[in-house]
């Protein structure tokens, strides 16, 4: 088949184990595009983490940034929409969040640019805050993400006892694996399911013709939401147990092999000129 639209996710997805896009990803998307198939990537991570884009920057790839908050114009470097999550509601859910879990701290995205409160965490190499203060007033600058950071536990672990707390008010999912633990917190309604359904509505097209790869929760709307899903094999328990289609993993150019095959069958099935 020829997908109507290609969504994919970035980490763990499309890119390899040194965040990099591999040849075989690169040059099945490109033969998807000269077919005419639009591009969406759908990842969680911020504007100012979309480097190592280059190999398919000539695709004019629709991004959509921050779990659906963001979407962004790869070609002008600008935003080309934006979600904010409201402020006393964030105010509260982090009041109510930090009275069950004491120990997290807080830090937000505002688009481009991100902040936080004193004493969170910031790994080597990376860019700084723009603006370090309390979460109150954090929340008051524009923000499309906010994450809540504890290093005592996991993100399964965090996730079981916050998310309860957070449902129904803001929109709430997670990424990042490891022993610290990392909730991504959005607007109410906003996940990369909302966001590429808008996107798909724009385009005049069909969630049930789409194919979208993805390996984390932050994916699983989504995947739910299309009509051809592929889980990554080195997706979280949560994906493989929905049953999704599976594509080999991302260290194994899963996202290409798959887009190859799909392509391959729509070619034998064309009607031949001759």
């Amino acid at each position: 088949m020829v997908p109507a639209l290609i969504a994919t996710d970035l980490d763990g997805t499309l890119l390899d184990a040194d965040a990099r896009i591999p040849p075989r990803n690169s040059e099945a998307l490109w033969r998807a595009h000269r077919l005419g198939v639009p591009i969406a990537i759908t990842t969680g991570r911020p504007v100012r983490w979309l480097s190592g884009l280059d190999s398919i920057a000539g695709l004019q790839p629709h991004v959509i940034c921050s779990n659906g908050s963001v979407r962004f114009d790869l070609a002008s470097g600008t935003m080309a929409h934006r979600v904010e999550v409201p402020p006393e509601t964030a105010r509260s859910v982090a009041a109510e969040l930090r009275d069950r879990e004491p120990g997290i701290t807080f830090a937000v995205e505002i688009g481009a640019g991100w902040g936080c409160e004193p004493g969170f965490p910031i790994r080597d190499g990376r860019v700084g805050p723009d603006v370090v203060a309390p979460i109150d007033e954090l929340v008051g600058i524009g923000v499309v993400k906010l994450m809540a950071l504890s290093v005592a536990s996991s993100s399964d672990a965090l996730a079981e006892r916050l998310v309860p707390i957070i449902d129904g008010r803001l929109s709430a999912t997670w990424s990042m694996g490891g022993a610290r633990g990392l909730l991504e917190i959005g607007p109410p309604g906003v996940s990369k399911a909302t966001a590429l359904r808008d996107l798909c509505d724009e385009l005049g097209l069909g969630l049930r013709d789409v194919v979208a790869f993805g390996d984390m929760p932050n994916d699983l709307d989504m995947l739910r939401a299309v009509g051809h899903p592929y889980a990554m094999a080195n997706a979280h328990p949560l994906l493989l147990a929905e049953g999704f289609n599976l594509a080999p993993p991302h260290t194994d150019d899963g996202v290409g092999r798959i887009l190859e095959a799909l392509l391959d069958a729509a070619d034998a099935h064309r009607p031949s000129l001759a």
